[in-house]
C-alpha cells in the first residue's frame, strides 16, 4: 500500500436509504432515555467488518443487495431512518428529546480503495490511518442527530476484499442494539430478501416511574451542545488489536484466582475480568491512561455496564447501558508487585458483583434529579475506559461472501486509555483494539509480562 497520504479513498456514489414498505406512521416518536441523553455530547458508534473479496458470482450487483437489504433492515430497526427532535417545557425549563420516526432516511455511500488491500488493513502492528476513511459522517456527535442522519453506511472496495463500515448514533443505541441490527441486514442480504424476521421493543415504559415519563433534561444543557462545537485538538495516537488466544486467557485467569485465594479474597475471578486487570495494570505502569504520579492515589476505570435482559427486554431498541467507575489504588496498578493482577481483578470483581438491579435503576433514577453529560472535549484529556463486548456476534455476519475476517472502528470516541473488546476469530479468544499514545505504545511493546500473555 501507498503511503496514507496518497490512497485516496474515492466515493463513487451516495444514496439516501429509507425503510423497506414502512407501515408506522411518520408521527410516532420515541422518547430519549436518560442512558440516552447522557451520551449526546460524545462521538457516535463506528464499527465496521473486513471482508475478502467475493467470487464472481457472490460479486454480481452486491452493491445493490447491500442497499436493498439495508432497506429491508430498517424496516424492523425504523428509528436508524430518523432524527432528533425537541420539545421545550417552558413552565419549568425543561425539554423532551424524541426520535423522530419520520424516515428521513439513511446515508449509503459506495466507496473505493483499490490501492489498500486486506493484508495493509491485517498486517501492521498498528492500525493505518487510512482505515477511518472507511467510514462516513466521521467527526459527529450524537447531538447533530438533530440536523444529522441518526445511521449511515459506507461500503468500500479494496483491491482483494470489502469494508461494510457504519455510522450510528449513540444516543439512539448501544452496540447491543446495532449488532443485533446488522445480524439481520446481513442475513437479509445472504438470502436476498426483503422481509425481515428481527423485532425491536421501542417501549420506554419499564424504565423509569410514570411520574418522570417523559423523560425531562434542562433547557440550558442545549448549550453545550454549542459550545462543544469548538475544535478539539486530538493528540496522536496508536491503535492496535491484541489478540489473547483461549489458553493464554486461562493463564490470565488461572494466575487471577490463584492470587486472590492467596490473598484472602473468596470470589471467583471471570476470563474477561483478568484481562481487564492485566491490560489497566499495563497500561498504567507504562504511562497511559492519564496516569497519576502519586503511587497513593486512585486511578479510576470507566466500563460500560450493561443491563439488558435485567430490567428491559433482551431485543430493547436503545441503550441499555451506563458507565460505572471501578477504581484501584495506583500502587495496586503501577510496577509488578507482588499478587498486582488478583488484586486488582479483586477489585474489579467486587464492583461487578455489587451491581445490583436496585443499583443500576438507581444510578438512571439519579440522573433525572441530576443530570450530566461526558464530553467528547474530556474524553481526549485522558482516562481509561472500555466498552463492547466479547459477547457480540462479530463474526456471524455473513453478507453471502463468507464470514468477515477481522472487526474495526473508526475515529469515534478515540482516546488514550481507550480499550474495546471483540469475540477473537478463534472459538474462545479475545481481541482488544486499544488506542495510546506513541510514548505508551513504544513501551508497552518492550514490557515482557504484558507481551507474554499475546499470542
Amino acid at each position: 500500500m501507498a503511503n496514507d497520504d496518497d490512497v485516496r479513498v474515492q466515493v463513487l456514489s451516495t444514496s439516501l436509504v429509507h425503510a423497506h414498505n414502512k407501515t408506522t406512521p411518520p408521527s410516532e416518536r420515541i422518547p430519549l432515555t436518560p442512558c440516552d441523553l447522557r451520551l449526546l455530547l460524545v462521538g457516535t458508534i463506528q464499527k465496521g467488518l473486513l471482508f475478502r473479496k467475493p467470487t464472481a458470482a457472490a460479486a454480481a450487483a452486491f452493491v445493490d443487495n447491500l442497499k436493498s437489504s439495508f432497506s429491508a433492515a430498517l424496516a424492523s430497526f425504523y428509528p436508524f431512518a430518523g432524527r432528533l427532535s425537541a420539545d421545550e417545557h417552558p413552565e419549568d425549563g425543561t425539554a423532551t428529546v424524541y426520535i423522530d420516526c419520520n424516515d428521513a432516511g439513511a446515508p449509503f455511500v459506495h466507496a473505493s480503495a483499490a490501492g489498500v488491500s486486506v493484508a495493509d488493513i491485517l498486517d501492521p502492528v498498528y492500525i493505518p490511518p487510512v482505515l477511518w476513511s472507511f467510514f462516513p459522517l466521521n467527526w459527529l456527535r450524537n447531538h447533530h442527530g438533530f440536523d444529522h442522519p441518526l445511521a449511515a453506511v459506507q461500503v468500500t472496495e479494496l483491491s482483494d476484499g470489502i469494508f461494510v463500515g457504519w455510522t450510528i448514533s449513540h444516543a439512539v443505541a448501544d452496540g447491543a442494539t446495532i449488532w443485533k441490527f446488522v445480524k439481520s441486514w446481513s442475513a437479509l442480504c445472504r438470502r436476498g430478501g426483503h422481509d425481515s424476521s428481527s423485532t425491536a421493543a421501542f417501549s420506554r415504559d419499564w424504565f423509569i416511574d410514570e411520574k418522570h415519563r417523559p423523560i425531562k433534561m434542562p433547557i440550558t444543557k442545549f448549550k453545550e451542545f454549542e459550545e462543544d462545537e469548538g475544535k478539539i485538538v486530538f493528540p496522536s495516537l496508536k491503535e492496535r488489536v491484541l489478540h489473547f488466544s483461549r489458553r493464554k486467557l486461562d493463564d490470565l485467569k488461572a494466575r487471577a484466582n490463584t492470587e486472590v485465594a492467596d490473598i484472602g479474597f473468596g470470589g471467583k475471578i471471570s476470563s474477561l475480568q483478568s484481562l481487564i486487570s492485566h491490560l489497566w495494570r499495563a497500561v498504567i505502569r507504562n504511562g497511559g491512561g492519564g496516569v497519576k504520579k502519586n503511587v497513593s492515589e486512585e486511578e479510576e476505570e470507566a466500563a460500560f455496564v450493561g443491563f439488558r435482559s435485567r430490567f428491559v427486554p433482551e431485543d430493547y431498541f436503545g441503550n441499555a447501558v451506563i458507565t460505572w467507575p471501578i477504581v484501584v489504588k495506583l500502587k495496586e496498578l503501577s510496577g509488578h508487585n507482588n499478587k498486582g493482577l488478583g488484586r486488582v481483578a479483586a477489585e474489579v470483581n467486587k464492583v461487578v458483583a455489587g451491581l445490583t438491579d436496585e443499583k443500576l435503576k438507581g444510578a438512571v433514577e439519579s440522573w433525572i434529579e441530576n443530570p450530566t453529560m461526558p464530553t467528547l472535549r474530556g474524553l481526549v484529556v485522558g482516562g481509561m475506559a472500555l466498552s463492547s463486548s466479547p459477547r457480540f456476534d462479530v463474526y456471524g455476519n455473513d453478507f453471502g461472501w463468507g464470514k468477515p475476517v477481522a472487526v474495526r472502528s473508526g475515529s469515534g470516541n478515540k482516546f488514550d486509555g481507550k480499550l474495546t473488546v471483540y469475540p477473537g476469530v478463534e472459538n474462545g479468544s479475545v481481541d482488544v483494539e486499544i488506542c495510546l499514545s506513541p510514548e505508551t505504545a513504544a513501551r508497552l511493546e518492550s514490557d515482557t509480562e504484558f507481551m507474554a500473555a499475546l499470542e
